[in-house]
């Protein structure tokens, strides 16, 4: 996780809801720049170099993410399992 990124987090966000963030993010830029060209006109790395950007613009996805995970049983039960596995690993 980079540190820009880092900076942005609440406390005790889950991987998950980093990933679905990231994606949210994703797909809003997709979004405008379907306006213009197609989306395979445009670099992958500008398209994560504009996501990260609009991820710093929009710390509320973040939150919406993290309430995705914790409403979604299957994301909130990958989520436990796998601070559980962190816990364990990490004492």
């Amino acid at each position: 996780m980079s540190e820009a990124t880092n900076n942005l987090l609440p406390p005790a966000v889950s991987p998950q809801a980093i990933t679905l963030a990231r994606y949210m993010a994703r797909k809003a830029v997709k979004t405008e720049w379907l306006t213009g060209l197609r989306i395979w006109d445009y670099e992958a790395s500008e398209l994560v170099k504009a996501a990260k950007s609009y991820l710093s613009e929009h710390p509320d996805l973040i939150e919406q993410a993290a309430e995705t995970v914790r409403n979604d049983p299957r994301l909130r039960t990958l989520a436990e399992r796998q601070a559980r596995q962190r816990k364990a690993n990490h004492p």
